[in-house]
Parts: C-alpha cells; sequence; structure tokens
C-alpha cells in the first residue's frame, strides 16, 4: 500500500490536551452564534436551534476568548429560549440583557432612552459577534468536566473596565456559520464611562 498521509497516521502528530480554563475565569469574549434554523413566528430569523431529543429551543453558542492567557480558546453555551420548564427562557433573556449591557457598556440600572434602545434587538443576528466580558466556570455534572458561560460581567463589577479595555481584540479567523449578512449598524459610540 502506497504511504498516502490520509491512509497511515503513524507519523501523526499526537493532538494536543487542552486543560480546563480555570472556573471563574473573567475574560472578553466574542459570540457567535450557530443558526439552527428552527423558525416560528416567535423565532422568525433561523437562529433558534431545536432540541431533537428534550423540545427545548436554544441559541447554540461558541464564544471566543479574545485577549488573556486563553487567548483564542473557544467554549459552546446554549442561550435557553424555550422549554417547557418557564424559567428556561427567562434564564436566557436575563442572560442576553446582561450581555447587552456588557457589549455597550451600559450599566445595569441605566434606564436612559439610550440604554432602553441599545437593549432592543431587531433578531438575534444583532447578537451575532458582540464582544463583552464573561465569567467562564467549569460545568462538572457529567462523565467530562466542560467549561461553559452563564454570568455575563456587565460594567457594575470591579474586572468590567479591565478586561473590556483589553485592545489585542478581534480573533483573527472568524467562524462564519451562515451566509453573509448586510449589517445595519446604528449603534451610538458608547463611552467608557460607567452612566450611575
Amino acid at each position: 500500500m502506497h504511504n498516502n498521509k490520509w491512509n497511515n497516521f503513524n507519523d501523526a502528530e499526537d493532538q494536543k490536551f487542552y486543560t480546563l480554563i480555570p472556573h471563574r475565569t473573567i475574560a472578553k469574549v466574542v459570540m457567535l452564534i450557530k443558526k439552527g434554523g428552527y423558525v416560528t413566528k416567535e423565532f422568525p430569523d433561523g437562529y433558534a436551534t431545536k432540541s431533537d431529543s428534550t423540545g427545548s429551543v436554544y441559541l447554540a453558542c461558541e464564544f471566543v476568548v479574545l485577549s488573556g492567557q486563553y487567548e483564542h480558546r473557544k467554549i459552546w453555551s446554549n442561550i435557553g429560549l424555550h422549554s417547557n420548564n418557564e424559567k428556561y427562557g427567562e434564564i436566557g433573556r436575563s442572560m442576553i440583557k446582561a450581555i447587552l449591557n456588557s457589549a455597550y457598556s451600559i450599566h445595569p440600572k441605566d434606564n436612559s432612552s439610550d440604554a432602553v434602545k441599545q437593549r432592543e434587538i431587531k433578531s438575534f443576528a444583532d447578537l451575532d459577534n458582540l464582544e463583552f466580558v464573561a465569567e467562564i466556570t467549569i460545568n462538572d455534572k457529567g462523565q467530562n468536566p466542560k467549561n461553559e458561560i452563564k454570568t455575563i460581567i456587565t460594567p457594575d463589577h470591579p474586572k468590567y473596565t479591565e478586561c473590556m479595555d483589553s485592545r489585542n481584540s478581534k480573533v483573527k479567523v472568524k467562524i462564519n456559520y451562515s451566509a453573509p449578512k448586510p449589517r445595519e449598524k446604528n449603534e451610538k459610540f458608547v463611552g467608557d464611562e460607567i452612566p450611575f
């Protein structure tokens, strides 16, 4: 048999083993949403994913760390939209609100008209590629412990400014899960100051 690298793997490098990012690491991340293609009147944009096994509806998200020691590492977590448990969707809505607060430097208690407007989205596409600060935790339930993101760090947190200001931002290679889409950017520049 000829020695084709796709037939003989003896000289392939051993796979790299990544240890988990330590529990409660705070880092700036970018969120990429994998389009699940589940479309209903409530979720018309094709971003939602429906689980075949549980029937739950969620956003399938990949978070890429943008700076620091774990730069370029990826964490996969879902944001719940709907399930038989009413709290599932409410937790998801709270998380999305916190993501918007973090991405646009809005203090959670800021209810000015600008803040109110920035917490409104046209579709889930507006969340795709947002950069914000998150706490990375370890979920050790199940056979293989894994990193996940459940808590978003907003401007009222002491570590927010330090993490959000890390300037070596923007991942070199972004995964575009969907066809290129025209972006309507009507975002106003939000200063670094925390609006109290």
